[in-house]
């Protein structure tokens, strides 16, 4: 028998563990089917979002440590589970992984539980080939995610600025170990086909269930350069797209526009149509934060939601056409850009050393913003850009 989409909204207003462990609590217990999927699994993978590597909590780009604790003492304690969690880094530097695990707080959560730490980077890895036809024909995972019984996905609630929204399906790319990332964005150097690719692996992995930390997300020009913003939710279902519909729903997109969600739910991954969702617990209406500030290059949910198919991804791609530049007076000459840029489109060759983009090389794909903790990556459109900017703002497309 099919289970129906259900996503479960609960109220937790800080990081305080026993309310969080409640909420955790309340929020998978509303979701259909979880008794008879957690009853027999013995061995469960939260597989967190560990973006930075240097930046803590209170910068709501990492998954909280107290919902990482909270959902271990569930599946310890309620369940019975052995619990490993896991991640590979955003950056590509040497050590990364490691360093996010413990700015992010998650050694005292392995040393008061238990809990196993799975650094994706160093774990053994097996070889994923795809069906004809997928834009990664082929990419490394990281084995754990199939030794497992039960893998729980446990994204941030965050904007970006490449796939204007971060959630449960765009968390899986974290699977891929260390520099596989980067070839993802040369096999899909263009949004909607980068957004095709997120697709191929999160159709590898599938989740059994997605928990959002979305107590204190990220809005602006994330998903580590905006800021936070209490939201004061947790966030639970058992398909990523219908959770996923839901959340991007709440910080005021329509769901459609979300490459990720329409390609997901194209694939018949999961349904974003919010009618055929079970929502649970909180209303959306009571819990819609309707002024949650888009990325910059935010002016299209007006037109991509509706648009068919075919034009989608012209149409997204367009819009996105972006470049990085450098701000060079917050440039502090770490070269994290530079050490993650997968094209090598950025030298130290700016003023006085400081980096320095090849607009000719750059494929706008935001991996240099999303290791920059000073807010020097800049994202510039190219002309045509900029003209569907003019556009959208002149129908009005920028509220929110």
């Amino acid at each position: 028998m099919s289970t129906t989409p259900t996503v479960s909204i609960a109220r937790c207003n800080n990081y305080d563990v026993p309310q969080v462990y409640t909420a955790v609590k309340k929020s998978l217990e509303q979701v259909d089917g979880i008794h008879k999927l957690v009853g027999q699994k013995k061995k469960v993978l939260l597989k967190l979002n560990l973006l930075s590597s240097s930046l803590g909590p209170e910068h709501a780009v990492n998954t909280h440590p107290a919902v990482v604790r909270a959902l271990v003492d569930f599946f310890q304690k309620d369940v019975g589970a052995e619990v490993y969690i896991g991640d590979s880094c955003g950056s590509v530097r040497d050590g990364s992984t490691n360093k996010a695990f413990k700015v992010t707080q998650l050694d005292k959560v392995t040393e008061d539980t238990g809990a196993k730490w799975v650094n994706f980077d160093k774990d053994k890895h097996i070889n994923i080939k795809k069906s004809n036809g997928a834009t990664l024909p082929t990419f490394r995972m990281a084995r754990t995610v199939k030794d497992v019984d039960l893998v729980v996905s446990v994204p941030k609630l965050k904007t970006h600025g490449l796939t204007m929204y971060t959630g449960a399906l765009k968390n899986t790319l974290g699977v891929i170990p260390a520099k596989g990332k980067k070839d993802v964005h040369i096999q899909a150097p263009k949004p909607a086909i980068f957004a095709q690719a997120l697709v191929d692996v999160y159709e590898e992995v599938v989740p059994h269930l997605t928990l959002i930390d979305a107590i204190v997300g990220m809005e602006g020009n994330g998903p580590n350069a905006g800021n936070p913003r209490k939201v004061g939710l947790i966030i639970a279902g058992n398909n990523g797209v219908a959770i996923d519909a839901v959340a991007s729903s709440i910080i005021g997109y329509k769901p459609l526009s979300i490459p990720t969600i329409r390609y997901a739910q194209d694939r018949g991954l999961g349904t974003a149509d919010l009618n055929e969702i079970a929502i649970k617990g909180e209303r959306l209406e009571d819990v819609s934060i309707p002024d949650f500030k888009k990325p910059g290059n935010f002016a299209k949910d007006f037109a991509l939601n509706y648009l068919p198919g075919f034009l989608f991804a012209k149409i997204f791609d367009v819009s996105c056409d972006s470049y990085s530049t450098v701000y060079e007076p917050n440039c502090t000459k770490c070269y994290a850009c530079i050490k993650n840029c997968p094209v090598q489109a950025i030298t130290a060759t700016g003023t006085n050393g400081t980096a320095r983009v090849d607009r000719e090389k750059c494929i706008g794909c935001f991996c240099c913003d999303e290791v920059c903790d000073y807010k020097a990556i800049v994202m510039e459109k190219h002309t045509v850009g900029k003209i569907f900017m003019r556009i959208a703002k002149a129908l009005g497309a920028e509220r929110t």
